[in-house]
């Protein structure tokens, strides 16, 4: 293994608890070092948001990356909603599945950019329909 893929590799590691990757071999982000990594959380969390009351929380389930209507991976968040996929640079769009247990979950889709150096950060948040 090359030395440059090491840190991401130890982010991959250490932010993806219990992840469960499927990736298409030409889309790793690999054998470039990129990828996405970052934080979801899901909101409002109560009917009713008043200030210095937290109206967001993280947001642990499983999630679908495509490039068009491709599946190009799968990714698990952890119980503090982090994440880390390997991607190659482009643009994707990243959903939660079925399972997430959101209301409208189909029109729930966030598009990214994967940059060309090292991991790109993403925050996303997904609506609870609570109201």
């Amino acid at each position: 293994m090359r030395a440059r893929h090491l840190p991401l590799l130890l982010l991959f590691a250490l932010g993806c608890t219990g992840a469960d990757h499927t990736v298409a071999t030409d889309n790793t982000g690999l054998s470039t070092g990129t990828g996405l990594e970052g934080v979801v959380r899901r909101g409002p969390i109560r009917p009713v948001c008043v200030p210095d009351e937290a109206c967001v929380a993280p947001f642990s389930a499983r999630f679908e990356v495509r490039s068009g209507e491709r599946l190009v991976t799968r990714f698990r968040s952890d119980s503090s909603g982090r994440f880390a996929v390997p991607l190659a640079p482009g643009a994707y769009t990243v959903a939660p599945d079925s399972s997430a247990g959101l209301l409208g979950v189909m029109w729930q889709t966030r598009t990214v950019v994967v940059g060309s150096t090292g991991p790109t950060h993403i925050e996303l948040e997904f609506d609870t329909g609570i109201r």
